[in-house]
């Protein structure tokens, strides 16, 4: 085996290893982003709750109601 043919099929692993890292820090933004995405979901949901009880005006909040107002207020305030 010649030289160039030894650097060339030395070469072959380091290249697959950079792919290989290269992959999986995509995939890590990825999971990050998704994660991102799931908190924001569960924000505008927790927004939407609270809106829907404050809306509520023509009859009076049962206690279940009033104290899912009271945990998603404070929550929304920290």
């Amino acid at each position: 085996m010649s030289a160039k043919e030894m650097e060339a099929t030395s070469s072959k692993p380091v290249e697959k290893l950079e792919k290989l890292q290269e992959m999986f820090e995509i995939r890590k933004q990825n999971h990050e982003l998704k994660r991102q995405d799931f908190e924001m979901k569960e924000k505008l949901n927790k927004q939407h709750m609270l809106e829907t009880l404050l809306a509520k005006k023509k009859e009076p909040l049962n206690e279940i109601e009033m104290a899912l107002k009271k945990k998603l207020i404070s929550d929304m305030l920290l």
